[in-house]
């Protein structure tokens, strides 16, 4: 069953969709001048310092790291869909690591690969992202990815 601020974060992205179309411009494409944020849990926070692991990806990640656009919808509704995600997995909400989608861009990897954000909507988060990663890279390499995530970003703590 789909909550209240998943149902607004949907209505919000249809107007930002349609918006951006009559612009002749995709409303997946992530903005440089966009601020992003990575849901913050239990055990990603030292104090009110971020962890690398806060950016670690996971067997359910499919090769990329989630998201969400704050700076497109109002944050009392990422912030229910934090706490929905947090009650699904047992833990506490803390907030959210939060970066400029330009300083995300800047990040090249040893491979020469920049990262990137894509739109990438889902039912309960219209207006969620994802860094794409390459698969089968490696612990290392994603260490390091989560190492310059977490070099760039802030905690934004509830």
């Amino acid at each position: 069953m789909f909550s209240l601020s998943s149902i607004e974060l949907g209505a919000r992205f249809v107007g930002f969709a349609a918006a951006e179309l009559a612009r002749l411009r995709s409303p997946l494409r992530v903005e440089d001048s966009e601020r992003l944020g990575r849901e913050l849990f239990s055990g990603h926070l030292k104090g009110k310092r971020l962890k690398v692991n806060a950016f670690l990806i996971n067997e359910k990640s499919e090769s990329g790291l989630s998201l969400d656009r704050l700076s497109l919808a109002p944050r009392r509704l990422f912030s229910a869909v934090g706490r929905a995600a947090a009650a699904r997995r047992s833990v506490k909400f803390k907030g959210f690591a939060t970066l400029d989608c330009a300083k995300l861009r800047s990040v090249e990897m040893d491979d020469g690969i920049r990262l990137d954000a894509v739109g990438d909507p889902t039912l309960e988060n219209a207006f969620h992202a994802d860094v794409a990663l390459l698969p089968d890279k490696g612990d290392d390499y994603y260490l390091l990815v989560a190492t310059e995530l977490n070099s760039i970003s802030q905690p934004d703590l509830e």
